[in-house]
């Protein structure tokens, strides 16, 4: 079995609020310089988010970042995400947006490159509280997950997921939480999450359409987290 250092972590980032918090968390918690992250170009409508990604790594000032072109998932097809479909209506009884096995592939990617790079934990910023309803952004899913990649690498790698039971709301808090100075004007700033790929209009929570359903959830979030602020 291959002993990973458990002090250095990959971090999956996309570019969005959630990716780049736990990148912030990751940095303040062993160090920029034991923090790596990889992003993934996998023909997505909201491609911008990889500008964000490569913007918020060097930001943070990471030991590396990596970015791995996964075509497959095009060719693959059958989401809002990698066509012009709505994303706003509903498929199969989940979300148009959802990519069946991305974050399988996404995970299973990154955790060859950790191997590679001896980064014993794997953080990814999947939730299944205040989520979209996406199957492989499960608890259980990331569990077995973990268990199988262990099993196919003979490794000790840890599937981390710090946003996995928290809200929206949550994650705000935690980027002020990290870094009272910065953390909420780097999500607002520097990352992407509406569907439609829009980075050019602007709101109190960030960039977006305003319209779709990253876009409503990151507002509500955002407008939860400043009540509280506000009562405190």
């Amino acid at each position: 079995m291959k002993n990973l250092d458990q002090q250095k972590a990959l971090v999956c980032l996309s570019g969005g609020q959630d990716s780049v918090t736990c990148l912030l968390q990751a940095v303040q918690t062993i160090g920029a310089d034991k923090v790596y992250a990889v992003a993934f170009n996998y023909g997505q409508r909201h491609a911008i988010e990889l500008d964000c990604a490569k913007t918020t790594a060097k930001i943070l000032g990471i030991a590396g970042f990596y970015l791995l072109d996964l075509p497959v998932l095009r060719q693959i097809g059958n989401s809002a995400l990698l066509d012009n479909a709505d994303v706003n209506k509903t498929k199969d009884g989940l979300p148009a947006s959802f990519v069946p096995g991305r974050n399988i592939i996404l995970l299973s990617s990154a955790a060859a490159l950790a191997y590679k790079l001896d980064c014993g934990q794997l953080i990814t910023g999947v939730s299944e509280t205040d989520y979209s309803g996406y199957p492989d952004c499960r608890d259980y899913t990331i569990k077995f997950l973990e268990t199988t990649l262990n099993a196919g690498m003979e490794t000790d790698l840890k599937i981390i997921t710090p946003l996995m039971h928290k809200t929206k709301a949550d994650t705000w808090e935690l980027a002020y939480q990290l870094d009272p100075k910065h953390g909420v004007e780097l999500i607002r700033e520097h990352t992407h999450t509406c569907y439609n790929g829009n980075h050019t209009v602007k709101h109190p929570w960030g960039y977006g359409c305003g319209e779709c359903p990253a876009c409503n959830l990151r507002q509500r979030g955002y407008e939860e987290f400043m009540t509280r602020r506000e009562q405190q």
